[in-house]
């Protein structure tokens, strides 16, 4: 994606932190780690027993899957929860095998799953705990990817909040017949992938190597900094001179902008960061990407701060 300078600035080394150089304990105290779920648990029980083994005050998971699902699962950390909404809402993608209950030709299948690229129409199952109202979700790229007699394996990218047991269920009806889900995986979301996962016993293991040896090498390599959940996200990057008062609450003039990235939308949520890749913020467009860039005026209403104000000072000392 096409970067535009707005103004071309230098960041101060005395002030912040570049996230890769954040301490373990900061990164348990402000961070996520991305799960490989296995089958059987539910994600707030794999949330629940990662606070427990890793003495957190706090966590959460961003995004639940059902305990008959398994792949990329992020649960933050204590304050790191917080960053929940960015990848809740992002984009994701998933394996799925289903069953159907008559073979039909791959050819019929593989035109009625097509069908489904677009915008879709679904009814949450009742299993789920969101109202039973019908909503849109988009799909954005879906395929088959394998045929055996009644089974087939699939490929879905979608919107958050898509049904993928809806998906199958509207196959089998657009099939003439009835069909089930038999496995269902998460192998993306947002910019996280499997690549990212751990399992559960890997966190273990290396966390009481941590505490028990101070062996910190394989904590390091599964705990997140914040900035990853949102690398999905279009940006725009803040001059030193206008952190302190961004992580004061203030709104996000269009002069603060060092450079941002093209295609912002008004209204679309967009991650405010620092020269030294921190995350500051999450903010509301209030304009176009051209429009920050020409213009001198609120760019992006705050929606919620994640920087320490103190981190930086009232004025860039060069000023």
């Amino acid at each position: 994606m096409e970067w535009y300078t707005r103004e071309e600035a230098e960041t101060d080394p005395e002030f912040g932190k570049i996230p890769e150089k954040r301490t373990v304990e900061e990164l348990l105290q402000q961070g996520f780690v991305v799960i490989d779920k296995p089958f059987g648990p539910t994600s707030n029980q794999v949330s629940h027993w990662i606070k427990e083994e890793l003495d957190r005050e706090k966590t959460g998971h961003f995004g639940t899957l059902d305990p008959n699902a398994t792949g990329v699962l992020p649960v933050g950390l204590d304050s790191g929860t917080r960053i929940q909404d960015a990848l809740t809402k992002a984009r994701k993608e998933y394996i799925f095998e289903a069953k159907l209950a008559e073979e039909k030709d791959e050819e019929k299948i593989q035109e009625a799953i097509q069908e489904f690229e677009g915008t879709n129409k679904q009814v949450p199952p009742e299993m789920s705990a969101v109202k039973q109202e019908e909503r849109k979700r988009e799909v954005y790229e879906i395929e088959l990817l394998e045929k055996e007699e009644k089974k087939f394996l699939g490929r879905v990218k979608c919107e958050s909040g898509f049904y993928v047991r809806v998906l199958i269920q509207q196959l089998g009806e657009k099939l003439g017949t009835e069909a089930s889900m038999e496995e269902l995986r998460r192998t993306q979301q947002g910019n996280l992938t499997t690549e990212d996962t751990h399992t559960l016993q890997d966190l273990v293991d290396a966390y009481r190597f941590y505490k028990d040896d101070g062996d910190k090498e394989q904590l390091e390599e599964i705990l997140q900094p914040i900035e990853r959940a949102v690398q999905h996200m279009k940006k725009a990057v803040i001059k030193d001179s206008a952190v302190n008062a961004v992580a004061n609450g203030s709104n996000l003039g269009s002069t603060g902008i060092s450079k941002l990235q093209d295609g912002i939308q008004k209204g679309e949520t967009i991650a405010i960061m620092t020269l030294k890749g921190e995350l500051v913020a999450l903010a509301k467009a209030k304009m176009t990407s051209e429009e920050m860039f020409d213009e001198e005026d609120t760019a992006a209403e705050l929606q919620k701060v994640f920087m320490d104000p103190s981190n930086y000072p009232r004025r860039w000392k060069q000023e």
